[in-house]
């Protein structure tokens, strides 16, 4: 209707000006009708003829005005929808190579774990998306962040969340107060690894004695969150300065954290860990530990470099194993 009413216009305007104006193109024209039914009016033009006159009351006002109105209150409500959906949980998600979140204990749990990923420079463009049927509306916003509200053991929410597209996910548990949601998480981890099983799972355990829950899921890995804190209460407890030594070397704002590489590619060259640390310092690298099938490893002086295994290191930077490699 827009359309009809600014070319109807335009040539009316033409028609009937054109030979009172010999300059008058229809280009003019157009930008005569444009201007006029956005109601701005620079007033470079206007019409003069009774034939013009008529047009604009007929095309721009009584058709072109009323067609504006509708469509810029169309767009509005379309605009106020979307965002509504975004609150909601209801959008859909526009997002790859991804990190989900999975549950929503509380706000500041969920709000630190957010602003530690995106801390590392090599995530801090990273999408995050939260899935939760916890919430109606997200209590906070963040630019990477989007929400998604849902039942996490449904497949339809993941499909709103694009977990095909996702490379790592993050399932917190539900509720502190009760080991038993272990089992949620479990169920959970489960559906991820059914809808896709080259996704990075990363699964919030209360109790160790629940690790049985997983024992289908060997890709998912397991974080003892609880067990780690009373252990670090303890060792602080003992040996004062760990809670500071520990707190440092786990965060990406402080330069200088925890990071892993696997060894990928062929050693060439027998040499042992021992060797390995000592180079690695030189570039101010710290060789923490070595975990080889699933055993970690602090004594390096018989432990030689094989493929598949993965280094544990304090350092300012992640490094490839290529990286590494040039530092040998």
């Amino acid at each position: 209707v827009i359309g009809t009413s600014i070319l109807g216009n335009a040539l009316t305007f033409f028609f009937f000006e054109s030979p009172s104006q010999p300059d008058l193109t229809i280009g003019d024209s157009f930008w005569y009708s444009i201007i006029s039914i956005t109601t701005i009016g620079y007033g470079d033009f206007s019409a003069s003829t009774l034939g013009a006159r008529i047009g604009t009351v007929v095309f721009i006002i009584l058709v072109g005005l009323v067609a504006f109105t509708a469509t810029a209150g169309m767009l509005v409500d379309w605009v106020l929808d979307l965002r509504i959906k975004e609150q909601t949980g209801m959008a859909n998600i526009q997002a790859k190579g991804h990190l989900l979140i999975i549950n929503f204990p509380n706000e500041a749990r969920v709000r630190q774990i957010v602003e530690e990923f995106v801390s590392d420079p090599s995530h801090k463009k990273d999408d995050i998306v939260i899935i939760t049927d916890a919430l109606t509306t997200l209590p906070f916003s963040h630019p990477n962040v989007s929400f998604v509200r849902g039942s996490p053991l449904e497949e339809e929410t993941y499909t709103r969340a694009l977990l095909s597209d996702a490379t790592k996910v993050i399932i917190l548990n539900t509720n502190y107060d009760d080991p038993n949601s272990d089992s949620v998480v479990a169920s959970v981890a489960s559906v991820i690894h059914h809808l896709n099983p080259d996704v990075r799972v990363v699964a919030e355990c209360l109790s160790p004695k629940h690790e049985l829950l997983f024992g289908n899921l060997e890709d998912v890995t397991l974080v003892y969150t609880l067990r780690m804190a009373n252990n670090l209460l303890v060792q602080e407890t003992q040996d004062p300065g760990v809670t500071i030594l520990t707190r440092a070397m786990m965060s990406n704002m402080v330069s200088g954290t925890l990071a892993s590489t696997k060894v990928d590619s062929p050693v060439q060259d027998s040499m042992s860990y021992e060797q390995v640390a000592v180079k690695l310092l030189s570039q101010d690298i710290n060789l923490v530990g070595v975990i080889r099938d699933k055993q970690v490893h602090f004594k390096f002086g018989d432990l030689f470099l094989a493929v598949g295994d993965l280094l544990v290191y304090i350092s300012s930077s992640r490094f490839s194993w290529a990286a590494l490699q040039k530092t040998l």
